[in-house]
């Protein structure tokens, strides 16, 4: 029976958890994903328990072992350990039904069956577990063929309905055909493109998550996701690839995550509020559809710049190119942007106190955006002559 070659730490760490789960009259996995690593040879710091029996009560005595910290999870006994050298997420192996004329998330049951749990998984390579117990250690339980499908590189799903029952998964696959380079199954892909329209059933709140994991390694993947019709059905705009060269490059550069950024450019066309946006979110989207190159070129967008997040500066510096210099000298010297002299120092220089004190304050800072303020002294000569030339009118 092959077995998997643990790194050395990880195997002792592996061996106390299946020792435990035998004195408490349990079995225990490793499953789903670190497997897969691990079998491609790939470094997983994931560790992800399947537990016959009480997943809390075994993270329980995991932690009095190692010290740390558990994080119980109310809806279903499941447990998180986080201690120094990492964590581990217990699972109890459960079944799932998923609901027959909606998309929607499944029913739980707790079950004592190993293979019924990894029946529940997204594709074969994500279906197979390791045993941690004693006499048992390092075998593997592979019900699907997850090792073939590994050698071959090829993503399947283990039954026709996986995409309508979960479209998420649709993601999954796209995000896994990048990330490991390998290719989808003939039938996989066949039931992906016709069950694309699932994905208009999800929440927002779940499609904004799966966007987010996506796009964390940044755009490459919204070629597959035009390619295979994703952003069409839901509606999306498809950043060009001179923007997506310019944001993963500024991403760089001014050290902006660019997640939000490119979720800028996907809904850029869409009602805000149709999508379920947070109201910080919605104002982004706000600020952006109100600035152009004839805006950015107006010496008094200084100051709509500083309401913007960094990621939406980000998309400004994408979709503007001719511009962008603007965005670039504006994360360069924002830190500098700023008065020296605060109201009460520009009243003592003749100036009545009201509204034109921080009128003279933003031209201060429009100064210093174009060069011609860079001391304090520039802001006081500036404020005497304005005065002077108040008072001549």
């Amino acid at each position: 029976m092959r077995q998997v070659n643990f790194p050395k730490r990880q195997r002792e760490i592996l061996k106390s958890v299946g020792k435990l789960a035998k004195k408490l009259g349990y079995s225990a996995y490793l499953v789903g994903g670190p497997v897969r690593d691990l079998l491609l040879g790939r470094t997983s710091q994931d560790i992800d328990i399947v537990c016959i029996g009480d997943a809390v009560k075994l993270a329980k005595k995991f932690r009095e072992k190692v010290g740390g910290k558990l994080l119980s999870h109310h809806h279903f006994p499941n447990a998180t350990v986080k201690w120094e050298e990492g964590k581990i997420d217990f699972v109890t192996a459960r079944s799932e039904k998923y609901p027959k004329r909606k998309v929607g998330l499944p029913a739980v049951e707790k079950t004592d069956d190993i293979m019924i749990d990894l029946g529940r998984r997204d594709f074969t390579i994500n279906a197979v577990a390791c045993n941690l117990l004693p006499e048992y250690f390092g075998d593997i339980i592979d019900p699907f063929n997850g090792l073939g499908d590994s050698e071959k590189r090829l993503i399947r799903i283990l039954h026709s309905r996986s995409f309508r029952e979960d479209p998420t998964r649709i993601f999954r696959a796209i995000r896994f055909r990048l990330e490991l380079e390998f290719n989808l199954e003939k039938d996989t892909e066949k039931y992906l493109k016709h069950d694309i329209k699932y994905l208009t059933k999800l929440t927002h709140d779940r499609l904004w998550k799966e966007f987010e994991i996506c796009l964390e390694d940044g755009s490459s993947i919204l070629s597959l996701f035009k390619y295979y019709g994703i952003l069409d059905v839901l509606g999306f705009n498809c950043p060009d690839e001179n923007f997506k060269e310019r944001v993963d490059i500024g991403s760089v550069q001014f050290g902006v995550n660019s997640v939000n950024t490119y979720i800028l450019a996907l809904a850029e066309n869409r009602n805000p509020k149709s999508l379920n946006f947070d109201k910080s979110f919605t104002r982004q989207m706000g600020y952006v559809r109100e600035i152009d190159n004839k805006r950015l070129v107006d010496v008094r967008i200084v100051h709509e710049l500083f309401n913007l997040e960094d990621y939406t500066l980000l998309y400004l510096f994408g979709k503007y190119p001719n511009n962008s210099i603007i965005i670039e000298n504006f994360f360069d010297n924002r830190d500098e942007l700023v008065c020296d002299l605060n109201g009460k120092e520009i009243r003592e220089l003749g100036v009545e106190e009201g509204p034109l004190v921080g009128e003279i304050m933003n031209k201060i800072i429009e100064k210093k955006w174009l060069g011609k303020i860079t001391s304090r002294e520039d802001e006081i000569e500036f404020v005497v002559k304005y005065v002077g030339e108040e008072n001549d009118t």
